[in-house]
């Protein structure tokens, strides 16, 4: 083909594109993917920050307050910058509550709805 027939072509398939939805589409497929990468981050951040709860119970046997979580997060993760520790890939502030024995706790994530108990939550159950 030559190239005035290609570019015909690919003006022809762009202006069907176009017409079928295709930005729609593709806007689509953005919004799930960012979607996915948000859940898997934020996940990544409750995995580290229970790796070090439960590190930190293991050698002081104390985990923080509920108080405390904010601070805690804080002096532990000193080294971030990037984005404020105490809120999700959403922008929702983690759930931290420590049970009434002192020894287990449960971080949550309300996820992209920003409501504790619906089905996009996430949570971790530690020690």
């Amino acid at each position: 083909m030559n190239h005035l027939g290609l570019a015909v072509t690919v003006l022809v398939g762009s202006v069907s594109a176009v017409s079928l939805d295709a930005p729609n589409q593709l806007l689509s497929v953005y919004e799930e993917m960012l979607m996915a990468a948000q859940q898997a981050v934020t996940a990544g951040d409750m995995h580290s920050m229970t790796v070090m709860l439960d590190a930190g119970y293991v050698m002081d046997r104390r985990l923080p307050s509920e108080a405390e979580f904010d601070s805690w997060l804080n002096r532990t993760f000193k080294e971030n910058s990037i984005k404020d520790l105490a809120v999700d890939h959403w922008g929702h502030p983690y759930i931290y509550q420590l049970a009434e024995n002192r020894r287990t706790y449960l971080l949550r994530s309300v996820g992209p709805d920003g409501i504790a108990g619906t089905h996009d939550d996430m949570t971790i159950h530690g020690p």
